[in-house]
């Protein structure tokens, strides 16, 4: 059984990711017509039943996969389960799926897979907000799509960090660019100007829009998006944070600027990406240091008022773009 992993244990947040692994691990192990015979999903299982169908022999296939959901802590530290995974039948790849977003690693059950060349533990997060980009090319490149960075980065800001969206927006896309039988070149860089007529959205605009009219300078039209948002059901104190982010970018870089240095070493260290490069110089020259630790403290206040009062949230953030008016 050495290098061959019999037992895999998933749990975590990311839902969407964690059944993306285990379809991998079954359409690597098993073809689709032997999927009949030969894998099983058992929700909630008794112990007995488990080890009736992991320590049966294949049919047809050198593998069968047991599959096992809504199971806890009494039955996995079962004296029976212990037993199986010291042994495990080397005809049988067995996945539990633990709903939790945190296991015991001192369970007997862990304990016993410790070290185990035929064990594999998966953990599997949310993607932070900087990770998405690179996945949604990744998610991309296996539907036959190759995007640009802008792209990817225009994907992500519509559809914030939920995978289950970005996937049914990659979906779109493929069949969009696909329709006609022209199939879409893998090799040929998809731009930003081809997908937009192929995404729908719900909205005519997000809060990266707000927060771009913001920092645009363009509080009109900013506190009129804020309102429709607002009423869509957009959260504030979400805005305030995403705001804060780019503010305290810009002021990091003002500082670094007045430090002597060097325009490429500033972008660099602040993570912009090549196409908002002219963006973010151009904001860089329209604030001051002065308005930008101002804009902090406005900032700070508002999420303070939002998170310890009980005044309105829509008002709060109207107070914030006034006051950011009258710098």
């Amino acid at each position: 059984m050495k290098n061959e992993v019999l037992i895999y244990f998933f749990f975590g947040e990311d839902n969407f990711r964690i059944n993306k692994e285990i379809e991998k691990i079954k359409s690597g192990t098993l073809a689709k017509d032997q999927y009949d015979f030969n894998y099983d999903k058992l929700i909630s299982p008794s112990l007995p039943e488990f080890l009736n169908i992991a320590e049966s022999y294949p049919a047809f296939a050198e593998k069968r996969i047991v599959q096992i959901e809504d199971v806890d802590d009494s039955f996995l530290n079962d004296e029976n389960m212990i037993v199986y995974i010291k042994s495990p039948s080397p005809s049988t790849i067995v996945i539990f799926y633990y709903s939790g977003t945190k296991v015991n690693e001192n369970w007997k059950f862990f304990k016993e897979l410790k070290n185990k060349d035929y064990f594999k533990f998966h953990k599997i997060r949310l993607l932070y907000d900087n990770e998405i980009p690179s996945y949604i090319k990744n998610l991309a490149k296996e539907k036959g799509l190759k995007l640009s960075d802008e792209s990817a980065y225009y994907i992500m800001r519509y559809t914030g960090n939920n995978i289950l969206n970005i996937d049914s927006e990659l979906d779109k896309i493929a069949s969009g660019i696909n329709t006609g039988g022209a199939k879409a070149e893998a090799k040929t860089e998809i731009s930003v100007d081809r997908i937009k007529p192929l995404i729908s959205f719900s909205k005519k605009f997000s809060v990266f829009d707000l927060t771009d009219k913001i920092l645009d300078r363009d509080l009109k039209a900013a506190f009129s998006m804020f309102n429709v948002l607002y009423g869509d059901g957009e959260e504030p104190i979400k805005i305030i944070s995403i705001l804060y982010g780019e503010i305290r970018k810009l002021h990091r870089a003002k500082m670094q600027d007045r430090s002597g240095i060097n325009l490429e070493t500033i972008l660099i260290t602040n993570s912009v990406l090549p196409f908002l490069k002219n963006k973010f110089i151009k904001r860089l020259s329209s604030f001051k240091i002065q308005e930008l630790k101002k804009t902090v403290k406005l900032l700070e206040n508002a999420d303070l008022k939002l998170k310890t009062t009980s005044y309105p949230p829509d008002l709060i953030f109207e107070e914030f773009i006034f006051k950011l008016s009258r710098l």
